[in-house]
């Protein structure tokens, strides 16, 4: 255990975050010699990843339609609090746990290294023809590929984190960022029986590949808008660079939700996930028969994990129409730690100045 050898330890991953990350690779913009996206990439990784955090590598193939996955791994790092137990429990060990911690962090970077190799060794092209001239653009559609790959968000512990390298460039029957105008609704969700619940996704590279001095962004970011609307995905980042803050999250959880609208009560998940100073990462809210959105804050407790309040706003409406986010308001009952099983928080949701201000409960869930 926890080391030894030249192999990645699988130990690690029974720490078991709240999260975990999926790195999709569209393999039709992988250009030859051109690895800054790479380095970029893993520096983030390194960065952010939890410790334990299940890391895996999934090549698009918008082309076709597919996906395949080509690795996964999960990081080697471990909490102060983990930390100590390994100390108390090295005697256990053939040698101290934490002293091969480095040693494994670069085998981790190794085994990711390889498996963007063997995307880029089958599906790097020159520049020039991995450019796209929007009069006459390739066919590609990456929401097939992605709904390929739904049955991970089915069965998903906690959430995902997924990072997404793509010019984002859909030309296919079910959609067109070159045919303006753009729909004002998608129904890929429904069409192609592809929800990708309890996800946060990056996309980075968008529009790259394109020749023309950046006229169809608007296009792109709007049909994208829609069509993750409608696929139940939550939109952390969306442009050329990859926009993930540098925080390493330490505590997570899932909340079943309560929102009362009047006389009806509407039922849904929220998900926390806080860096050391409450902050809030890669948190969403979702109502079944509303939408789900990203909720950015600040989780205050008095004790450790105990005696919360959550203070947030969402990154779009939930609950109303228009562009005006919602502030959610919630304090914790009771007093154990409130990433424990059958924890609860009581407060509101609502639009700052209106008449809009609804109930809101969550317990948190025991059993992903």
């Amino acid at each position: 255990m926890f080391g030894g050898g030249t192999a990645l330890d699988t130990s690690y991953c029974r720490f078991n975050p709240p999260r975990q990350t999926v790195v999709y690779v569209d393999d039709t913009d992988v250009v030859r010699n051109n690895v800054e996206w790479v380095k970029t990439l893993l520096a983030k990784l390194q960065q952010t990843l939890m410790p334990g955090e299940r890391t895996t590598v999934v090549q698009l193939s918008p082309a076709h339609g597919q996906s395949k996955e080509i690795w996964s791994g999960c990081w080697p790092n471990v909490t102060t609090d983990q930390a100590k137990k390994l100390a108390s429990e090295s005697h256990f060990f053939s040698g101290n746990p934490m002293d091969s911690l480095k040693e494994q962090q670069g085998f981790f970077s190794r085994d990711f290294g390889k498996a963007i190799t063997t995307i880029y060794n089958t599906s790097a092209r020159t520049p020039a023809d991995v450019e796209i001239d929007p009069a006459k653009p390739p066919k590609k559609s990456i929401v097939r590929s992605l709904a390929s790959d739904g049955a991970r968000y089915s069965s998903a512990r906690g959430s995902i984190r997924a990072i997404l390298y793509s010019d984002m460039a859909e030309n296919s029957e079910l959609g067109d960022v070159f045919v303006t105008p753009i729909p004002n609704t998608l129904d890929f969700g429904e069409k192609l029986g592809a929800l990708l619940h309890r996800s946060v996704f990056y996309v980075f590279g968008v529009g790259n590949t394109i020749k023309d001095d950046g006229k169809t962004s608007d296009d792109i970011r709007k049909f994208w808008n829609e069509a993750f609307q409608s696929m139940a995905v939550n939109i952390g980042g969306f442009g050329s660079d990859l926009g993930i803050t540098n925080a390493i999250p330490v505590h997570g959880a899932t909340f079943e939700v309560t929102l009362k609208e009047g006389a009806q009560d509407l039922h849904g998940h929220m998900f926390l996930l806080t860096d050391r100073d409450g902050q809030l990462i890669d948190s969403w809210i979702g109502i079944t028969r509303l939408r789900t959105v990203v909720i950015n804050g600040n989780l205050h407790c008095a004790s450790d994990t105990s005696q919360c309040s959550l203070t947030a706003n969402t990154g779009s409406p939930l609950v109303t129409e228009g562009r005006n986010s919602e502030t959610l308001s919630m304090k914790q009952s009771g007093s154990a730690s409130l990433f424990s099983g059958g924890s609860s928080m009581q407060g509101t949701l609502g639009v700052p100045g209106s008449s809009v201000d609804l109930p809101i409960s969550a317990t948190t869930m025991t059993d992903e």
